[in-house]
Protein backbone atom coordinates (compact mmCIF):
# COMPACT_ATOMS: atom_id res chain seq x y z
CA UNK A 1 0.00 0.00 0.00
CA UNK A 2 2.81 2.53 0.87
CA UNK A 3 4.60 1.69 -2.03
CA UNK A 4 1.16 2.49 -4.50
CA UNK A 5 0.81 5.66 -2.44
CA UNK A 6 4.38 6.93 -3.13
CA UNK A 7 4.24 5.65 -7.14
CA UNK A 8 1.06 7.95 -7.00
CA UNK A 9 2.52 11.02 -5.04
CA UNK A 10 5.14 10.79 -7.64
CA UNK A 11 2.89 10.47 -10.49
CA UNK A 12 1.42 13.71 -9.53
CA UNK A 13 4.34 15.50 -9.15
CA UNK A 14 5.22 14.72 -12.92
CA UNK A 15 2.11 14.96 -14.59
CA UNK A 16 1.30 17.96 -12.63
CA UNK A 17 1.37 21.02 -15.14
CA UNK A 18 3.79 23.89 -14.84
CA UNK A 19 1.65 26.78 -15.85
CA UNK A 20 -1.65 27.51 -15.57
CA UNK A 21 -4.62 27.12 -18.49
CA UNK A 22 -5.30 30.74 -17.56
CA UNK A 23 -1.98 32.27 -19.00
CA UNK A 24 -2.64 34.82 -21.27
CA UNK A 25 -6.19 35.34 -20.66
CA UNK A 26 -7.98 38.22 -19.71
CA UNK A 27 -8.84 38.09 -15.80
CA UNK A 28 -12.51 39.57 -14.54
CA UNK A 29 -12.46 42.99 -13.17
CA UNK A 30 -13.22 41.46 -9.56
CA UNK A 31 -9.91 39.54 -10.05
CA UNK A 32 -7.72 43.46 -10.64
CA UNK A 33 -7.33 43.87 -7.06
CA UNK A 34 -4.18 44.66 -4.48
CA UNK A 35 -2.56 41.20 -4.06
CA UNK A 36 -3.91 39.79 -6.92
CA UNK A 37 -1.87 37.51 -9.27
CA UNK A 38 -2.23 38.47 -12.67
CA UNK A 39 1.07 37.01 -13.91
CA UNK A 40 1.17 35.99 -17.58
CA UNK A 41 -2.30 37.78 -17.97
CA UNK A 42 -3.53 39.77 -21.39
CA UNK A 43 -4.83 43.55 -20.11
CA UNK A 44 -4.04 45.08 -23.34
CA UNK A 45 -5.68 48.30 -23.90
CA UNK A 46 -7.51 47.62 -21.38
CA UNK A 47 -8.75 51.35 -18.88
CA UNK A 48 -7.20 50.42 -15.58
CA UNK A 49 -6.41 54.16 -14.63
CA UNK A 50 -6.74 54.92 -10.81
CA UNK A 51 -6.27 50.75 -10.35
CA UNK A 52 -4.91 50.09 -6.95
CA UNK A 53 -2.54 47.24 -7.60
CA UNK A 54 -0.79 47.50 -4.51
CA UNK A 55 2.03 44.16 -4.11
CA UNK A 56 0.26 42.28 -7.06
CA UNK A 57 1.95 40.24 -9.15
CA UNK A 58 1.88 41.22 -13.39
CA UNK A 59 5.16 39.65 -13.95
CA UNK A 60 5.12 38.51 -17.96
CA UNK A 61 1.50 40.48 -18.19
CA UNK A 62 0.51 42.01 -21.38
CA UNK A 63 -0.73 46.08 -20.40
CA UNK A 64 0.94 46.89 -24.23
CA UNK A 65 -1.19 50.30 -24.69
CA UNK A 66 -3.04 50.12 -21.12
CA UNK A 67 -4.37 53.38 -19.42
CA UNK A 68 -2.77 52.82 -15.90
CA UNK A 69 -2.92 57.11 -15.39
CA UNK A 70 -2.80 57.82 -11.64
CA UNK A 71 -2.82 53.71 -10.85
CA UNK A 72 -1.64 52.74 -7.63
CA UNK A 73 1.66 50.35 -8.42
CA UNK A 74 3.29 49.98 -5.28
CA UNK A 75 5.50 47.26 -4.80
CA UNK A 76 3.79 45.34 -7.64
CA UNK A 77 5.64 42.94 -9.34
CA UNK A 78 6.09 43.88 -13.61
CA UNK A 79 8.85 41.90 -14.38
CA UNK A 80 9.31 41.17 -17.39
CA UNK A 81 5.60 42.91 -18.49
CA UNK A 82 4.84 44.57 -21.81
CA UNK A 83 3.74 48.22 -20.83
CA UNK A 84 4.99 49.46 -24.60
CA UNK A 85 2.61 52.50 -25.18
CA UNK A 86 0.76 52.34 -21.71
CA UNK A 87 -0.27 55.20 -20.10
CA UNK A 88 1.56 55.27 -16.66
CA UNK A 89 1.02 59.57 -16.20
CA UNK A 90 0.93 60.20 -12.92
CA UNK A 91 0.92 56.09 -11.82
CA UNK A 92 2.74 55.67 -8.14
CA UNK A 93 5.52 52.99 -8.98
CA UNK A 94 6.99 53.33 -5.43
CA UNK A 95 9.05 49.68 -4.72
CA UNK A 96 8.08 47.70 -8.28
CA UNK A 97 9.88 45.59 -10.14
CA UNK A 98 10.37 46.63 -13.51
CA UNK A 99 13.30 44.20 -14.49
CA UNK A 100 13.24 43.75 -18.27
CA UNK A 101 9.68 45.32 -18.82
CA UNK A 102 9.37 47.09 -21.97
CA UNK A 103 8.08 51.06 -21.47
CA UNK A 104 9.19 51.33 -25.19
CA UNK A 105 6.93 54.77 -25.82
CA UNK A 106 5.07 54.48 -22.62
CA UNK A 107 3.48 57.88 -21.10
CA UNK A 108 5.16 58.18 -17.71
CA UNK A 109 4.74 62.18 -17.05
CA UNK A 110 4.74 63.04 -13.84
CA UNK A 111 4.89 58.97 -12.60
CA UNK A 112 6.59 58.16 -9.53
CA UNK A 113 9.35 55.62 -9.64
CA UNK A 114 11.78 56.16 -6.53
CA UNK A 115 13.25 53.24 -5.75
CA UNK A 116 12.13 51.02 -8.33
CA UNK A 117 13.75 48.60 -9.78
CA UNK A 118 14.50 49.41 -13.80
CA UNK A 119 17.44 46.58 -14.38
CA UNK A 120 17.07 45.46 -17.71
CA UNK A 121 13.67 47.58 -19.02
CA UNK A 122 13.18 49.61 -22.04
CA UNK A 123 12.58 53.33 -21.62
CA UNK A 124 13.28 53.88 -25.35
CA UNK A 125 10.68 56.72 -26.83
CA UNK A 126 9.21 57.15 -23.33
CA UNK A 127 7.83 60.34 -21.74
CA UNK A 128 9.64 60.82 -18.58
CA UNK A 129 8.58 64.89 -18.03
CA UNK A 130 8.29 65.27 -14.69
CA UNK A 131 8.81 61.80 -13.27
CA UNK A 132 10.19 60.91 -9.83
CA UNK A 133 13.23 58.76 -10.20
CA UNK A 134 15.67 58.50 -7.85
CA UNK A 135 17.32 56.24 -5.50
CA UNK A 136 16.59 53.32 -7.93
CA UNK A 137 17.25 50.22 -7.44
CA UNK A 138 19.03 49.74 -11.21
CA UNK A 139 19.12 51.47 -14.11
CA UNK A 140 17.04 50.46 -17.05
CA UNK A 141 18.79 49.29 -20.44
CA UNK A 142 17.95 51.49 -22.63
CA UNK A 143 16.15 55.17 -22.16
CA UNK A 144 14.56 57.79 -24.37
CA UNK A 145 16.88 60.34 -25.89
CA UNK A 146 18.27 63.46 -23.76
CA UNK A 147 17.97 60.99 -20.25
CA UNK A 148 21.04 59.33 -18.48
CA UNK A 149 20.36 57.46 -15.30
CA UNK A 150 23.91 58.97 -12.73
CA UNK A 151 23.76 57.94 -9.15
CA UNK A 152 20.50 55.68 -9.39
CA UNK A 153 18.42 58.29 -10.65
CA UNK A 154 16.61 59.42 -14.21
CA UNK A 155 18.05 62.96 -14.93
CA UNK A 156 17.44 64.96 -17.92
CA UNK A 157 20.31 66.54 -19.75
Amino acid sequence: MKKALAIAGILAIIITPTCSFADHLEPKESKIKPGSNLAHTDLSGRDLSGANLFLATLRDANLSDADLSGASLWLTNLRDANLSGANLSFASLIFASLRGADLSGANLRDANLTSTDLSGADLSGADLTGITANNLKSCPRFLTGGWVCENNSLIQR
